[in-house]
């Protein structure tokens, strides 16, 4: 899990109650519910774990994915910027236009500047700096909530801030230092896969 505590940032968007009601709306608020975020600190407290160290292959880049159950719901998060010791170049702005363009799409975000974690508990404490950079799906089950990540990161991935993306190839590229080097093995290995599907481990 990661920790991440929330700078507040004043852009103005419109507001939920003026969605459409769609499936992507009611996966948001529920993604909010099971992964509540509070005065800057987002816990994700699983049931179990049912994928580690899955990979999804985007734009030929390696990233690692998890899927967890919480209450009856599975919730899949993709690490967009695997954990790394010096944050990537970009604006707590920018990281919140993102974040509205996700919500939108049925995607949550999960930027760090740091994080913990403990079991199935996931703590992300985003201040500002961004080390680490995750996205969250959720469906009814295991394959629902992945093939939603992989179609809906796919989707987004135009958007994501190019200081996120630029600071996961840098890591990959041996640019940047990984926080775990467990993590950085497994995107090592990944590296010269064919295709651009999600993969179990």
């Amino acid at each position: 899990m990661r920790a991440v505590g929330r700078e507040r940032v004043s852009v103005k968007y419109a507001s939920a109650a003026a969605w459409p009601v769609s499936v992507e709306r009611d996966d948001f608020l529920l993604l909010q519910r099971l992964v509540p975020e509070d005065h800057g600190l987002t816990a994700f407290d699983a049931d179990t774990q049912e994928t580690s160290y899955g990979t999804l292959v985007v734009d030929g880049m390696p990233l690692i994915f998890d899927t967890h159950r919480k209450d009856a719901w599975f919730v899949s998060t993709v690490e967009i910027l695997t954990e790394t010791i010096a944050p990537a170049a970009v604006t707590p702005e920018e990281v919140a236009r993102f974040a509205k363009v996700a919500e939108h799409a049925g995607i949550q975000t999960l930027p760090y500047s740091a994080c913990f974690f403990k079991g199935n508990l996931h703590v992300y404490a985003y201040y500002g700096p961004v080390r680490g950079f995750d996205l969250a799906a959720v469906a009814a089950d295991v394959p629902g909530a992945e093939r939603k990540l992989d179609a809906r990161v796919r989707s987004l991935w135009a958007e994501i801030p190019r200081g996120i993306v630029d600071a996961q190839r840098e890591l990959l590229s041996g640019k940047r230092k990984a926080r775990h080097p467990a993590d950085l093995e497994v995107l090592a290995k990944r590296l010269d896969s064919s295709g651009g599907g999600s993969r179990r481990p």
